[in-house]
């Protein structure tokens, strides 16, 4: 009895110890438990396979169309759960995350059309998070469309046709990580692609990265995302995406930002493109300390731009690329950023130093056209990239810029300003190896060894591919590095000799 007790504790222990990594595709296969792409489980039952994943777990979806339900109930919705990692856009045959490729963006569709043809009647949210969800919560190569929150504005509806992040009220959380997604098509009164609410003393600051958020309608206010921190925070972090073409039949077109009642909406947005959204006031983002009831104001919005591009929004009324209201305590803080001028009258200017910022035409491929004449996102005639020509071309600042740009492309020096590296300038820098390095092997799995044949102290950086520190070292002898510890991936590793030689290789 001792012996079936001690072997049973192993079990628990030792399933408790390793993540597992379950399978989904549209129709399933084999048995359809979903512990390997033979026996994957159905696409109707995704939501169950990611309730049933534990902390440290990866559920691993395959291109196709997924539903939020096969009924017409539309408070139906898919959401994320703390430790799982929801990744999307696999042929079905990947043994490892790094041989996953989005060659034509997200293929792993995940749809609120249900019933009849048309948004009338499809889920009101397609991605509803529930309080509590932290940036643990991961969901990474999807495409998320067609949600439409058409009921009357309230506190909670009306709010997030693509992703519902609920914060609300006092003490909530409710803030995932969003990477490598594609949010387009969705309605609502309020934040239209993506809605983050932490209002009465919540919190919903998710991170959003390589995330394309395009074509989505707000009924109201907020046509790309809606940042509503009114009297609690929502301050998302947001980085290599593109907010394009989104609208708003009154205010925000790109991004709301509302920090009112002694609230604080104070996004970080950081090599970004607003580009071609639309709105009566503030056709790209509005930052608001507006009270409720309307009429005073207190509180904080003040996002913060880095690196990024503010050209051809549009508003009919006041504020083409932003719109501030309520004084001092809403601003638009931007640095080292590209931002059309033309058509922003006082008081909606930028109230900051505003260092490095350029006025001028990005020259980009072509605005009219983000998503390339090959109709792929993530492809090389994707149309919010610089041309050669560009002025916004190594002027933007490398502290606080990510490593890679939205295509993968590292940047080095002085980053591009925008979403994307024009490839032909990097490829000259990252080319440029020089002969006193040698790493082998590469690839590794263990550890991988750095021979040097100068005298100099050499700066040692390994990140992961969302620019994320996961070793620093100086030396200046060989160096062998104990790698086991990482996840399966690919890394960018960066070596710098303090002397203007530098050498980065994935």
């Amino acid at each position: 009895m001792k012996l079936l007790k001690l072997t049973l504790l192993l079990t628990i222990l030792s399933n408790s110890t390793y993540a597992i990594t379950r399978y989904v595709t549209p129709t399933g296969s084999g048995i359809q438990d979903g512990s390997s792409w033979a026996n994957a489980a159905p696409g109707n039952s995704l939501q169950t396979i990611i309730n049933t994943s534990a902390s440290s777990d990866e559920v691993w979806v395959t291109c196709g169309t997924y539903t939020t339900t096969s009924t017409t109930n539309r408070n139906i919705s898919f959401s994320m759960k703390n430790g799982v990692v929801i990744y999307g856009s696999f042929a079905g045959t990947e043994i490892t995350l790094s041989q996953r490729i989005l060659s034509c963006g997200p293929c792993s569709i995940l749809s609120g059309e249900i019933g009849i043809s048309g948004n009338s009647d499809n889920s009101y949210h397609v991605v509803s998070n529930p309080i509590g969800i932290n940036n643990t919560a991961i969901i990474d190569g999807f495409v998320v469309q067609n949600g439409n929150d058409n009921r009357a504005a309230t506190l909670t509806n009306g709010l997030g046709g693509g992703f519902y992040n609920n914060g609300g009220n006092s003490g909530n959380v409710c803030s995932p990580t969003i990477r490598n997604c594609v949010i387009r098509n969705n309605s609502a009164q309020f934040g239209a692609g993506i809605l983050n609410s932490g209002h009465t003393s919540g919190n919903s600051s998710p991170i959003i990265t390589n995330c394309i958020i395009t074509n989505n309608t707000a009924y109201i206010d907020g046509g790309g995302l809606d940042n509503f921190g009114l009297g609690g925070v929502s301050s998302p972090t947001i980085t290599n995406s593109l907010i394009y073409s989104n609208s708003a039949a009154q205010r925000g077109g790109g991004m709301f930002c509302w920090g009112g009642n002694s609230g604080n909406a104070n996004p970080i947005v950081v090599n970004c493109v607003f580009a071609n959204n639309s709105a009566v006031d503030g056709g790209g983002l509005i930052s608001s300390k507006e009270n409720l009831p309307s009429g005073s104001f207190s509180g904080n919005s003040n996002p913060i731009i880095l690196n990024s591009i503010f050209w051809g929004n549009t508003a009919s009324g006041i504020g083409p690329q932003f719109f501030l209201l309520g004084g001092a305590g809403a601003t638009f803080n931007a640095t080292y950023s590209g931002i059309d001028l033309t058509g922003q009258t006082t008081p909606h200017v930028i109230n900051v130093p505003g260092t490095g910022n350029l006025n001028a035409n990005p020259i980009f491929v072509n605005i009219s056209n983000a998503i390339g004449t090959d109709n792929c996102w993530l492809t090389s005639d994707d149309g919010l990239q610089l041309q050669n020509s560009s002025p916004l071309i190594n002027t933007g600042n490398l502290t606080g810029a990510p490593i890679l740009d939205i295509l993968g492309v590292i940047r080095t020096g002085n980053p591009d300003i925008g979403a994307y590296e024009n490839a032909s300038i990097t490829t000259s820098i990252v080319n440029n190896e020089v002969d006193y390095f040698n790493i082998y092997p590469n690839p590794t799995s263990d550890e991988i060894t750095i021979q040097f044949s100068d005298n100099l102290n050499h700066v040692i950086q390994i990140r992961d591919m969302n620019g994320k520190l996961v070793l620093s070292k100086i030396t200046s002898e060989t160096e062998i590095l104990n790698l086991s510890n990482l996840t399966n991936g690919i890394y960018i590793i960066k070596i710098d000799d303090r002397q203007n030689k530098t050498l980065i290789k994935k």
